[in-house]
């Protein structure tokens, strides 16, 4: 940090998590912190921890060691539904759109104003970002593409207001058009101030949208930095990314 510059408090700090499912170990002291309106890209290639460190952030699977901490709360036994309130909202892998309501009920049923009782995020604004989902509000979620899904999915969370967003395989399964809208919205996202964490398996567009890396190897974290630092590795890129 440059003199003269305030020193930023965390939003999200991971600190030595250990986790795993039954007697599985997964995630071997993760260490990750996360800065209000910083975009983080969480990486690494197919099983080693991406999933199951979101997951462990959100309460879904406990810590077997060490904390979470959340705007400088320890919140490492919360409940998930009691992190959410504290403004994470989450766009899983796979969606998770409620697939027999509408686009309207989709987006009205997550609608509620930030902690600090802000609402930036509005009806009209959400499809003012997705223009597609005007065109389709009364269609019934099953009834939309993959890429409206995911439209569906970010708008949803960003009617919550949040702090923090985390992105599970934000472009999974997408055609490129529709990846590129996806990218444009986190960008969006991000100018606006909200922190955001996403795993995704296009390296050189998480890259782009992202302040900071963490890149995960056999539950470990390998990389923690600047993008630009990593992008001139090229060696470590293709030994633990694959490009």
């Amino acid at each position: 940090m440059r003199r003269g510059l305030p020193v930023r408090a965390p939003l999200l700090q991971a600190r030595a998590l250990v986790a795993g499912y039954g007697t599985s170990r997964v995630l071997h002291g993760v260490d990750l912190v996360v800065h209000p309106g910083e975009a983080v890209g969480l990486m690494g290639r197919n099983g080693m921890g991406k999933t199951t460190l979101l997951r462990c952030l959100l309460g879904l699977v406990p810590a077997g060691q060490g904390q979470v901490l959340f705007d400088g709360q320890d919140i490492t036994a919360e409940p998930t539904f009691r992190r959410v309130r504290r403004g994470i909202a989450v766009v899983p892998e796979g969606r998770g759109v409620f697939g027999a309501l509408s686009v309207l009920e989709n987006l009205r049923l997550a609608a509620r104003p930030g902690v600090d009782g802000r609402r930036n995020w509005t009806e009209a604004r959400v499809l003012a970002l997705f223009p597609r989902l005007r065109e389709r509000l009364a269609n019934r979620g099953t009834h939309l593409s993959g890429g409206e899904q995911q439209m569906l999915a970010v708008g949803r969370a960003l009617m919550t207001n949040p702090r923090l967003l985390v992105l599970d395989e934000a472009t999974e399964g997408l055609a490129p058009l529709m990846r590129d809208e996806i990218w444009r919205t986190i960008r969006a996202v991000r100018a606006d101030g909200i922190a955001t964490i996403v795993v995704d398996r296009t390296v050189s567009a998480v890259l782009s949208v992202a302040d900071s890396v963490a890149v995960l190897v056999k539950g470990s974290v390998v990389y923690s930095g600047p993008p630009e630092a990593l992008r001139q590795d090229a060696g470590f890129m293709h030994r633990h990314l694959g490009v």
